[in-house]
C-alpha cells in the first residue's frame, strides 16, 4: 500500500485560489477617473486652440479666394469693381431710378438676372468668376424664388462664402418681396467705400464733407495701393450690442444691403460693432449684462466671448493684392485700409476711441488727413 506524501508546508502554493481578487477597489478606480480626468484638462485647450487656428487659416483662405475671383472680374469688365450698385447690381434698378449719368445702354428695369441677388451682391457675380454652378442657372425665368434659392445658396451650400466659425443665425429685416426666410448670417462683407459712388442713392452713399472722396467711382484703379486697400472682411450684417443680426434683402437696399458695409473704422458700424470694447460708449452696458459685446458676431476668431468680459477678437481681412490678415479688432479699424487713396478725412467724432488713440494722425482733431 502507498502512502500519500505529507504537504510540506516550507513548499510555497503556485496555484491562484479561486477566490483572489481580480478587480480594482474604489480608490484605485477614483485615481484612475482623477488622472484621465487631469489629461483632458491638459489637453482639451491645446486641442481647441489648433480647432481654432485651423478654422482662422480655412476662414483665411476664402476671402484670397474672393480677392483672385474680383480681380478676373476687374479684368473682363474694364477695371471695374464688383459688388457695387453702379457695376454688378445695375440691373436691380429700374431705369426711373438711375441717375442721367449712368444711363449707358439699353433700359433693363429693376430685374433679378440670374447672378446678383441686390444691388450691392458681390458673391454671385464672383460665385459665376470662379465657376461655380448655383441653383436655377440658365433658368428662362428667375423671379423672387429662384432669386431667395440663390441667396439660401449662398449662405449655406458655397464652401467659398462660408466661414467655419459663423453658426450665428440672422433674422430677415426686410424681404424685398421674396420668399426669403431667417438663415446664417453672410460671413463676410465688402467695403462700401470702394463699391459705392459718391452720388446719392442709388449707386452712392452720398457726398459726406467729413470723409470727401473726391468723385471716386469703383474701379481697381481708383482704390489706391492695393496692399493697402481692405476690400474683404469678416462681419456682421446688420447687429449691435442690443440687436441680433438682420439683413435688408430688398433688390435696391441702401447701406450696403446683405452684403456690403462701411467698415469696422466709423463708430456706427453694423458690421463691426465695438462700442464695449474698453473705453468705448456702451462699455458699461456690456459689463453690466444690458447689452452683449457683438464683436464676436464679426470678428470671430480668437478668445472672444460675449458674456460682458474681455476677449481677443480676431478676424479675416483681405487686400486687393490677395493678401489676407488675421486682425484684432482695434487694429483692423484703421482709416488708411477703408478708404481710396486721396480721400480727405475729418471729424474725429466718427471714429472709435481706440481707433483716434492708435491713429492719432488719420483722427485729428485739427485740420484734414489724406488717405494714402
Amino acid at each position: 500500500m502507498s502512502v500519500r506524501p505529507m504537504h510540506d508546508l516550507r513548499t510555497p502554493r503556485t496555484h491562484i485560489s479561486a477566490h483572489a481578487r481580480v478587480g480594482f477597489t474604489l480608490i484605485e478606480l477614483l485615481v484612475v477617473i482623477a488622472i484621465i480626468a487631469l489629461l483632458i484638462s491638459l489637453l482639451l485647450p491645446a486641442l481647441s486652440a489648433a480647432r481654432n487656428s485651423a478654422r482662422t487659416l480655412v476662414c483665411s483662405a476664402n476671402p484670397r479666394a474672393m480677392v483672385q475671383a474680383a480681380v478676373a472680374y476687374g479684368n473682363d469688365y474694364k477695371d471695374q469693381l464688383v459688388g457695387s450698385p453702379a457695376t454688378s447690381g445695375r440691373d436691380c434698378f429700374n431705369w426711373a431710378d438711375i441717375p442721367p449719368a449712368f444711363q449707358n445702354g439699353p433700359p433693363r428695369g429693376g430685374r433679378f438676372n440670374g447672378i446678383a441677388v441686390q444691388s450691392w451682391d458681390f458673391m454671385g457675380p464672383l460665385a459665376l468668376m470662379m465657376g461655380l454652378t448655383g441653383p436655377n442657372d440658365g433658368a428662362a425665368t428667375q423671379g423672387q424664388a429662384e432669386r431667395a434659392a440663390r441667396f439660401d445658396w449662398y449662405r449655406s451650400s458655397v464652401g467659398v462664402f462660408q466661414c467655419p466659425s459663423n453658426r450665428i443665425t440672422a433674422e430677415v429685416f426686410n424681404a424685398g418681396g421674396a420668399p426669403i426666410t431667417n438663415g446664417r448670417m453672410i460671413a463676410y462683407n465688402m467695403s462700401t467705400q470702394f463699391t459705392s459712388t459718391t452720388d446719392s442713392s442709388p449707386f452712392g452713399t452720398a457726398p459726406r464733407p467729413d470723409a470727401d472722396r473726391k468723385g471716386y467711382r469703383p474701379n481697381f484703379n481708383r482704390i489706391g495701393p492695393p496692399s493697402m486697400k481692405a476690400l474683404f472682411f469678416e462681419g456682421h450684417r446688420f447687429a449691435t450690442g442690443a440687436e441680433q443680426p438682420d439683413f435688408d434683402f430688398a433688390m435696391n437696399a441702401a447701406f450696403g444691403g446683405a452684403f456690403g458695409g462701411v467698415g469696422p473704422w466709423q463708430n456706427q458700424s453694423k458690421e463691426l460693432d465695438r462700442s464695449g470694447a474698453p473705453g468705448e460708449a456702451n462699455r458699461g452696458a456690456v459689463t453690466s449684462g444690458a447689452r452683449i459685446d457683438a464683436r464676436g458676431y464679426a470678428f470671430r476668431h480668437g478668445t472672444r466671448n460675449r458674456s460682458g468680459t474681455d476677449g481677443i477678437y480676431l478676424g479675416n481681412v483681405a487686400f486687393g493684392d490677395g493678401s489676407v490678415k488675421t486682425m484684432k479688432d482695434d487694429e483692423a479699424t484703421n482709416p488708411d485700409m477703408w478708404f481710396p487713396t486721396g480721400t480727405s478725412l475729418g471729424n474725429p467724432n466718427q471714429f472709435w476711441v481706440a481707433t483716434r488713440s492708435l491713429f492719432p494722425k488719420q483722427t485729428a482733431t485739427t485740420g484734414r488727413y489724406t488717405v494714402p
